[in-house]
């Protein structure tokens, strides 16, 4: 599509088409797939709204943000597993996804980190998560909490997520002597480019399958 710019524009089929996709094992893992892409950019719009303020609430909304859309992630590998039986022989498979299942990085990613944060503190709230992130926690200082005014959804507990990211640096990779902020940093970035290369490769996929399957985009009439 040209000039689409500002326009409000729908990918459509016919309720014949629609119809008899309605059983279509290809087109019902794609609309999994979508539905996967609408998780995943919820959990990351919070820190993209509070991306300009330093309240306590901001600070809340981009760590757990992160947190979250990282447990999420976890689960569209699982997904995109199941994809590859349908998909594996389209182009946009193979250099997307296909690339991703297959990079040793991203498989340490989804078995460590990706794992512990979908496991331990998103998904399910382990109780053993805030001994084992205490033995070796140490901050200038300590706050349980951080609140401008009284308004409960104002307030942070920020020892608890603190705690949880902690959590996460307990095992030491091998080789390396960053300072443990420096390593929080590292694994910020790397999981943040794996998102934003899984939502590329999942866009990439439903732009070349669902035409094959009867949709098409369309500027929507004002």
């Amino acid at each position: 599509m040209k000039n689409i710019d500002n326009k409000l524009w729908d990918i459509e089929c016919t309720p014949e088409t629609f119809e008899s996709l309605k059983s279509d094992e290809r087109f019902l893992s794609l609309l999994t797939l979508a539905r996967f892409t609408n998780a995943i950019r919820f959990c990351q719009e919070p820190a993209i709204s509070a991306s300009q303020s330093d309240s306590p609430a901001a600070s809340r909304q981009i760590t757990n943000s992160f947190l979250f859309a990282s447990s999420v992630l976890y689960e569209g590998f699982l997904l995109v597993e199941r994809l590859r039986k349908h998909f594996h022989n389209l182009d946009s498979f193979k250099q997307g996804f296909g690339t991703l299942l297959r990079d040793n990085k991203v498989k340490k990613l989804r078995k460590s980190f990706l794992h512990w944060m979908r496991n331990k503190f998103v998904f399910h709230f382990d109780s053993d998560v805030a001994k084992v992130a205490l033995e070796n926690f140490k901050l200038p200082n300590y706050k349980f909490a951080s609140c401008i005014g009284n308004a409960s959804g104002e307030m942070y507990f920020n020892l608890a997520d603190e705690m949880a990211m902690n959590f996460l640096l307990q095992v030491e990779p091998e080789g390396s002597d960053d300072v443990p902020e420096n390593r929080l940093l590292k694994l910020t970035k790397d999981i943040t480019e794996l998102m934003i290369n899984f939502a590329l490769s999942a866009d990439r996929l439903m732009v070349e399958a669902l035409p094959g399957m009867g949709w098409s985009a369309k500027i929507r009439d004002k």
